[in-house]
């Protein structure tokens, strides 16, 4: 059975790899989920600023984790770059917010077909404007529950800690009660 490939943005990349490892390359659940990042979020973690604040993605564990990206041809990498091109001359006059690696993600899952895990609105907002598939990083969590990939006290363990350094989700209380309306 082919993967079920899912992109993680960088956000969500930084909520999860710390308490789900290995959290990319790691197939999962019947229809073998993979969660893959996008070469550039390792550009972004070059910042100051994040590697300050994550100093943890300096480790060899994550660092190696993140060396897997998604395997394109050349004739997908020729369509997802005019996709960016024409993405990109949108978030300029109609969209601003997105960035421009935000921007390469909702290209990505367009041209692949396949979502990515985002809480970023404007990303969200980019996604809806063209049909790409996003999804908030609880419901990705819930999609591991499920497969039996991470448990409750994981999910609960994260989300305090999300509460404690004041980095909670987008929607995070309403999509909380909508996917573990148990809790």
């Amino acid at each position: 059975m082919p993967q079920s490939k899912i992109l993680v943005d960088t956000n969500a990349y930084l909520r999860l790899a710390r308490n789900i490892r290995p959290l990319l390359f790691m197939p999962f659940g019947d229809n073998d989920y993979c969660l893959y990042i996008l070469p550039e979020l390792n550009q972004e973690l070059t910042s100051h600023k994040l590697r300050s604040k994550f100093h943890w993605v300096t480790e060899e564990e994550f660092a190696e984790n993140r060396k897997h990206f998604p395997s394109i041809g050349k004739k997908q990498n020729k369509a997802i770059k005019q996709t960016l091109e024409y993405l990109w001359d949108h978030v300029q006059t109609e969209l601003p917010g997105p960035s421009k690696v935000d921007t390469l993600y909702i290209a990505y899952a367009i041209e692949l077909g396949i979502p990515v895990v985002t809480d970023d609105q404007d990303m969200t907002a980019l996604a809806a404007a063209f049909d790409a598939k996003v999804m908030p990083t609880l419901e990705l969590l819930k999609i591991m529950l499920d497969c039996g990939h991470t448990d409750m006290k994981t999910i609960n363990g994260l989300c305090d800690y999300w509460r404690y350094i004041s980095d909670l989700p987008a929607n995070f209380h309403r999509d909380f009660k909508r996917l573990f309306p148990e809790q």
